[in-house]
C-alpha cells in the first residue's frame, strides 16, 4: 500500500519591523543603553554606541513601543505596520530633572489637541460610552480588557485565555466590536489584551447607530472601540 504524503499549509513568516535611533530631545546626541520594549509581547532591545536599534521579524498590526533609560522620563509611542512594512524613526527622550523657562506659545491646536477636543464634542453629544484619562488612571486596569470589564452593552467572550469584545445591542444580535487606535482601524494586535499603557481616552459606540458616521466600515454590522493614545503617529 503506498503511503500518500499529506500537504500543510504553511504561515508565510512575519516580513515587518521596527528600527529607528535614541536620542536626547535637546541635545540630539544619541542615548546607549536604553531599553526598548514591545509592550505586551515578550520582545526586548537596546539601543547600541549610536543610539540605534532594530526588531524584525514583525506581524502586521498596532504595537506600543516603549523606551527606558537611566536619567530619562519613560515614554511610549504607538506605531502601525502594515505587511512587510520596516519603520524607521527618531525616537526622543526627555531629560529629567533639567528646570526650564516658562515659555507661552499661541498657535494652531496640534494633533493632539485637536483629537481631544473632538473627543470631548462627542461625550457632550450623550451617544456611547466615554472613559477619560483620569477615570483610565482610577481604575488601575492593566489591559483594556480590565478597563472594558462590566461595562454595558459590552460583554468579554475569554476561552483559553484570549478574549474577544462582543456587543450585544446590535441587530445582528451579538458581535465582535471593530477597533479603531489613532483614528485608524486595528488589527488582531488590538485586541482587550491591549495594555492601557499610553492610552488616554476610549470611546465605546454599541451599536453601528450608535457609532459617529467617521468611525464606521462601508460593511460595519457591529460597534465600535475607539482607542487615542497621546503618541500615535
Amino acid at each position: 500500500m503506498q503511503a500518500q504524503a499529506q500537504g500543510h499549509a504553511v504561515s508565510p513568516a512575519p516580513t515587518a519591523g521596527i528600527s529607528g535611533q535614541v536620542v536626547n530631545q535637546q541635545s540630539r546626541l544619541p542615548v546607549s543603553g536604553a531599553r526598548v520594549n514591545l509592550i505586551g509581547t515578550r520582545l526586548r532591545t537596546a539601543t547600541d554606541s549610536g543610539g540605534r536599534f532594530s526588531q524584525a521579524s514583525l506581524d502586521a498590526g498596532t504595537y506600543i513601543l516603549e523606551v527606558r533609560a537611566i536619567g530619562y522620563g519613560v515614554t511610549s509611542w504607538v506605531l502601525h505596520l502594515a505587511d512587510s512594512q520596516t519603520v524607521d524613526y527618531v525616537f526622543e527622550l526627555e531629560p529629567l530633572g533639567v528646570d526650564l523657562e516658562p515659555v507661552i506659545v499661541e498657535g494652531r491646536p496640534g494633533y493632539f489637541q485637536r483629537r481631544m477636543e473632538e473627543f470631548e464634542e462627542r461625550r457632550r453629544s450623550g451617544r456611547g460610552i466615554f472613559i477619560t484619562h483620569d477615570q483610565i488612571e482610577a481604575s488601575h486596569a492593566a489591559t483594556m480588557a480590565d478597563l472594558l470589564r462590566g461595562v454595558p452593552g459590552l460583554r468579554l467572550n475569554c476561552r483559553s485565555g484570549v478574549c474577544t469584545a462582543q456587543m450585544t445591542r446590535t441587530a445582528r444580535g451579538i458581535c465582535a466590536a471593530d477597533w479603531i487606535i489613532d483614528g485608524v482601524p486595528a488589527s488582531m494586535s488590538s485586541t482587550p489584551h491591549l495594555p492601557v499603557v499610553g492610552i488616554v481616552a476610549v470611546e465605546i459606540y454599541r451599536s453601528p447607530s450608535e457609532a459617529p458616521a467617521e468611525f464606521l466600515k462601508a460593511d460595519s454590522q457591529c460597534g465600535v472601540i475607539a482607542i487615542w493614545t497621546k503618541s500615535g503617529f
